[in-house]
């Protein structure tokens, strides 16, 4: 099984699929086998009534990952909202098992695996687990990204201190 990083960020919008699509370039450059994935995605926007995951689209192709974009991303919601709140209000219910098992699966077949969050830690993909609790589980060192604007500097220190509370690295 191959290595993983999970990218997350002080907030939505702060530029962590940018930063997740160049180092997956890079490390795509450099002749690793880049795996990606990201768990949920919400605000899906849709094509011929098919959602369309923007940012594991972008993941995908900056990497080369041959994965189908199904497992690259097994929770495409419509609703721009924390994964837990727009599953609920689409009928659909989070199964942390078969992300891991998916995670497992990319990460089996490429050197580097990097997962992808929505918004940060603290963002609920289960009314009571976080993607801090899926980045504990899958035993994986986190990069946070955070927005050079007014205020970033608590957010950050915020993100911190909680990746550490969780015993993240």
């Amino acid at each position: 099984m191959g290595s993983g990083i999970f990218i997350t960020g002080t907030d939505t919008g702060v530029g962590k699929t940018f930063f997740a699509c160049g180092l997956a370039a890079l490390l795509k450059e450099s002749g690793y086998e880049v795996g990606v994935m990201k768990p949920a995605e919400t605000g899906c926007g849709q094509d011929d009534g098919k959602l369309l995951p923007q940012d594991a689209l972008a993941l995908k192709e900056a990497s080369g990952c041959a994965v189908p974009l199904e497992s690259i991303c097994p929770y495409q919601l419509h609703e721009p909202l924390a994964p837990s709140v727009a599953a609920e209000r689409e009928g659909t219910r989070i199964d942390i098992d078969r992300l891991m098992s998916v995670y497992n699966e990319i990460s089996s077949s490429h050197d580097i695996t990097i997962v992808e969050g929505a918004g940060g830690l603290l963002v609920p993909l289960l009314p009571s687990y976080t993607y801090a609790d899926l980045a504990k589980v899958l035993k994986l060192p986190v990069i946070v990204i955070a927005a050079n604007k007014l205020g970033m500097i608590n957010h950050l220190l915020l993100t911190l201190e909680h990746a550490s509370c969780k015993g993240l690295s």
